[in-house]
């Protein structure tokens, strides 16, 4: 399904829009102007709202081994010492739980009710809402900004987002530098992206951080397209729940559930009754050529029961999930060999959990985004989980990949 990934102004300036397909890829209906506008491309879309990053406070928090859910449940008592502020003027969302971290937003309620009111007004019905730092890619060991004419934006290694103004970028990156420094600190990395008539502010700003490494990102396609494409990953934390929750598309939701269930059901009794006449007729003609074909395997073993039973022993010592994965397993093999070329290698891969684990090195920070993004085009969804640079300027990377096509 396309979406149509809207971002609101902080100032109350022009919305920015912009409309992808399933996967993530910029399509090419975009632009800047009035919410109206952007609502008449919303026809049978679904609608992601970016909100301003200064108007959300972000965290996360580490869960205990066990009560995780009741933790999850108290994340808005846990955070009120973080926040200045009366907490009862907030609304809280918790995103979904990864590992034993909790990734928790919370924003003014009336705020938020303000700006929804807004696109209801104009015609533009959200199906979800996050921070636009969210939208920024997480790489670990990567500090990133997001430079734009009267504004900064940036998205720490940890996780934390920050928005400010072009002007205290150095500022920004000396306090980042004193929080990561350690024995066991990785070198800080800062990854500068920009559109195109941004380039010569942001060389400026990387005079301006002598002894730093930093690299600089011009997004030819536009700052939206890079925004929409993170904004659809899953690790953003939606705002529309609670109280704010879209109640009409929950209703479509569930009301589809139990058609599918139905279907589901209905289809698979039918099916029960017309094998069921069909399978006691074969049933003695396979057996038969089962135990046939098992007395070759097993010449040693003498009745049928027998050979039942040895058969289930040694399966029992054979990781059987990996023929069944084998087709899947295979399909990333060629898509990882298609997209990397010479200057990405995979190093290691194997399947758990319902996702495959990738170790790759790549030629240097650009090809690992490059291979990234055309991975999430061909329909699986990427998670870098760990980012090491080398002495030679190349990155090894571990990727956890899911094959979303089929969901």
């Amino acid at each position: 399904m396309e979406s149509l990934v809207v971002r609101l102004n902080a100032s109350g300036g022009p919305a920015f829009w912009q409309v992808v397909d399933a996967h993530g890829a910029p399509m090419a209906l975009s632009g800047e102007g009035e919410l109206e506008q952007a609502a008449a491309l919303s026809e049978g879309r679904k609608v992601v709202l970016l909100l301003p990053a200064g108007a959300v406070f972000r965290s996360g928090l580490d869960l205990p081994a066990r009560g995780r859910r009741a933790a999850a449940k108290g994340a808005r008592y846990a955070l009120e010492e973080q926040i200045a502020g009366d907490v009862e003027d907030l609304h809280f969302a918790c995103g979904p739980i990864s590992g034993d971290r909790l990734e928790v937003a919370a924003i003014e309620r009336k705020q938020l009710a303000g700006w929804l009111r807004r696109c209801h007004e104009a015609g533009l019905k959200p199906d979800s809402a996050c921070s636009e730092g969210d939208a920024l890619p997480d790489i670990p060991n990567i500090v990133l900004a997001l430079l734009e004419p009267d504004s900064l934006l940036m998205r720490s290694s940890a996780g934390q987002i920050m928005a400010a103004t072009p002007s205290e970028l150095a500022g920004l990156v000396d306090i980042l530098c004193a929080e990561e420094a350690g024995e066991e600190a990785v070198p800080f990395r800062l990854l500068i992206y920009c559109g195109t008539s941004q380039e010569q502010a942001a060389r400026e700003a990387m005079a301006k951080l002598p002894g730093r490494e930093v690299e600089l990102r011009l997004l030819q396609q536009g700052i939206m397209a890079q925004l929409s494409a993170e904004a659809l990953s899953g690790r953003a934390v939606d705002l529309l729940q609670g109280e704010f929750r879209n109640r009409n598309q929950r209703g479509r939701r569930a009301r589809k559930g139990a058609l599918a269930a139905l279907a589901v059901a209905l289809l698979y009794s039918a099916l029960l009754a017309i094998e069921g006449w069909r399978a006691e007729a074969r049933y003695e003609a396979v057996a038969s050529a089962v135990d046939a074909r098992l007395s070759q395997l097993m010449p040693d073993v003498s009745s049928s029961a027998g050979l039942r039973e040895e058969l289930r022993r040694r399966a029992d010592t054979v990781d059987l999930g990996v023929a069944a994965r084998s087709d899947a397993f295979l399909r990333l093999i060629g898509e990882l060999e298609r997209v990397g070329g010479e200057r990405l290698r995979m190093l290691e891969l194997n399947f758990r959990n319902g996702s495959a684990g990738a170790r790759i090195r790549a030629a240097d920070m650009d090809t690992l985004e490059e291979g990234r993004r055309r991975l999430r085009s061909a329909g699986y969804s990427v998670v870098i989980q760990t980012a090491t640079p080398e002495s030679n300027g190349a990155v090894v990377a571990e990727l956890e990949i899911r094959d979303e096509r089929n969901r």
